[in-house]
């Protein structure tokens, strides 16, 4: 499959290639070009005149152009969803259900558009200015880069592609080099619908080479990057050498806390949807289970008597609960993660094992303690669930808190008062309340706290974010 520069399919002038494969079973699903700095250059010089020609484009024939690629995304999601699966490695109906989120999410963008307003100020209001109007309106920032993850390609594709086209900008993305097939389809499909092709591009290969070079150019008006912490703060240094705007969704260690007057088969089953889902290789998955120490052995038993029912397998196959992570490279990563956290004194009751090269067994790590790695600043991106037992309210709240991370949080309790409180105290993005971590509403402002990111995504807030005011002032006429 081919990049997509200026819109021609292409190859890499270097004529090197990316290998794509199912990881479940080694199988080559296809390549993609190993993009150069000179493609990547191509690619923002045909933006900037992309830019120009989108921002002139009225907002209601881009609005008919998103929705006509809506449809189209709609007609074909299972199609889609089974290629994202085959190479991202997430079960099927999860990859299903991330092609519908983001044809909602480009519907949404669309139509939130038609309502991104300014405002008539008569400057009455400043002695001096009485016969002055001020008139404010909403602009495209031009060229964005778009820098996507690969455990959610095809939903993050959405939150920035679709924001930026609907707020007249020129994007670039760069996909994930293990999982671009879905990524470079739907671009295919935008371009059908009617989007130029100098108005959105897709440059394919690795990050330090061509990520890097997309994310440092002085061509660029925003950059929008969702992945690890440590890459985050390298492109914000690169961004602020150019004053581009930059928007950061970073790295977690999210904590479910789970209160003596708890739901206990509720938290279970959300501490499940959560950590299992993408198979464990999710930002705002709970990372970290504070438990009450009165209902922690119920918990335990429940949990561990609920993963022994999961299937681990193939993730195309549908009845497969657990599939592999995105590389063995990861895989090795977990495992290795694991036997650190136990060899600090936590006790392995679940799970544990590396499968196949690639697959992680779902894990269950008790007796972990305030002080390890894992219940600080080590995200394990996996499916691995670490219990961390607490006496006061106190207690859970500053375990929460004793991170550099903060994304989402939540809490199980029938007290709301208490419920309330810790709404207020964690500091985190969004604290879910009797609920699980793993949740973002489209219209939410979804972003982190401390190392956590910068910036929020959400239907309006997107939307605000890759838009500058201007304000044309008319002189004179309330005389």
């Amino acid at each position: 499959m081919q990049m997509i520069i200026n819109g021609v399919q292409r190859a890499a002038a270097s004529q090197k290639v990316i290998e794509v494969r199912n990881m479940a079973t080694m199988e080559l699903i296809d390549t993609v070009p190993q993009a150069t700095i000179e493609d990547a250059q191509e690619a923002l010089e045909a933006a900037r005149e992309g830019a120009k020609l989108w921002a002139a484009t009225p907002i209601y024939k881009r609005v008919e152009i998103i929705e006509r690629f809506v449809s189209a995304l709609r007609e074909r999601q299972e199609e889609l969803g089974r290629l994202l699966s085959a190479e991202n490695g997430k079960i099927l109906a999860q990859a299903i259900g991330e092609v519908g989120v983001a044809a909602n999410l480009f519907h949404e963008f669309a139509q939130e558009s038609k309502r991104l307003f300014g405002q008539t100020i008569p400057l009455e209001i400043q002695e001096g200015l009485e016969a002055d109007l001020m008139i404010t309106k909403r602009e495209p920032l031009g060229v964005i880069v778009g820098v996507l993850p690969f455990n959610f390609p095809v939903e993050l594709f959405a939150h920035k592609a679709g924001a930026a086209l609907a707020a007249g900008n020129a994007i670039v993305i760069k996909p994930p080099e293990d999982d671009p097939l879905t990524i470079i389809k739907m671009v295919e499909m935008l371009h059908e619908a009617g989007v130029p092709g100098n108005v959105l591009q897709v440059v394919t290969g690795y990050g330090e080479d061509v990520g890097a070079y997309l994310t440092k150019s002085p061509l660029v008006d925003a950059i929008s990057f969702t992945g690890s912490t440590e890459t985050g703060t390298a492109i914000y240094e690169s961004g602020a050498k150019n004053l581009s705007r930059v928007f950061l969704e970073l790295g977690a260690n999210d904590a479910l806390i789970v209160c003596e007057d708890g739901d206990i088969e509720s938290a279970v089953d959300h501490a499940i949807e959560g950590r299992l889902l993408a198979n464990g290789q999710v930002c705002c998955a709970n990372k970290r289970l504070v438990v009450h120490e009165s209902v922690l052995e119920a918990f335990q038993n429940r949990l561990t008597e609920k993963l022994h029912t999961k299937k681990i397998g193939n993730q195309l196959e549908k009845d497969t609960d657990v599939g592999p992570l995105v590389s063995e490279e990861a895989a090795v990563r977990v495992e290795q993660q694991i036997q650190q956290t136990v060899q600090q004194g936590a006790e392995l009751i679940f799970g544990g094992r590396r499968i196949n090269r690639t697959f992680i067994e779902p894990t269950v790590l008790t007796g972990v303690t305030r002080e390890m790695d894992v219940a600080k600043n080590m995200e394990i991106f996996g499916p691995v669930f670490s219990i961390i037992s607490f006496k006061t309210f106190d207690e859970a709240i500053e375990i929460v808190n004793d991170t550099v991370y903060g994304l989402n949080s939540s809490i199980f309790t029938r007290d709301m008062n208490k419920a309330i409180e810790a709404g207020n105290r964690i500091g985190a993005g969004i604290v879910s309340i009797n609920g699980g971590t793993c949740y973002r509403p489209l219209c939410s402002a979804f972003g982190g706290y401390k190392k956590s990111g910068i910036g929020r995504e959400g239907s309006a807030y997107t939307l605000e974010e890759l838009t500058q005011l201007k304000s044309i002032v008319l002189r004179g006429v309330m005389n």
